[in-house]
């Protein structure tokens, strides 16, 4: 199983480094990006393309991000059901969200974002990267 971390750029170096030492006792991919597109190209990168070899990625977003990713698993969610149905073959996509303390309370952007300053809920971090607390299954 690929496994990726995918960091915002508005963390603190502190919190970003203790993520990546985490991440990486755990065998993680950390991929830091700076827009959404940024970050889907890099996973695109990372995960091998032709294989069915099942995917999980540990998503840190804001609230604000949530809902805009929510919108885009409802997306991939219909692709795969759409492949499923041309009999193609499709692999499994495990997606787990954890939280900023301090981030965006906007509907969509980063209005009232602290850069630089966010910190990340280490417990839920923690147990994302175990495997718990997934979000959804595709």
């Amino acid at each position: 199983m690929k496994k990726i971390l995918l960091l915002p750029f508005c963390l603190s170096k502190e919190e970003q480094g203790a993520a990546c030492t985490l991440a990486g006792r755990n065998g993680y991919a950390v991929i830091v990006a700076r827009t959404t597109s940024e970050a889907l190209t890099e996973v695109r990168r990372n995960v091998v393309r032709g294989t069915t070899d099942p995917v999980r990625i540990v998503g840190v977003v804001c609230r604000g991000r949530a809902k805009k990713v929510f919108l885009a698993l409802v997306l991939l969610k219909g692709r795969q059901f759409v492949k499923k149905l041309l009999f193609m073959r499709t692999r499994r996509i495990e997606l787990a969200h954890v939280p900023i303390v301090g981030g965006t309370k906007s509907l969509f952007g980063r209005r009232d974002c602290n850069i630089g300053h966010n910190i990340l809920e280490m417990p839920a971090l923690e147990a994302a990267l175990r495997g718990e607390h997934t979000f959804v299954t595709l």
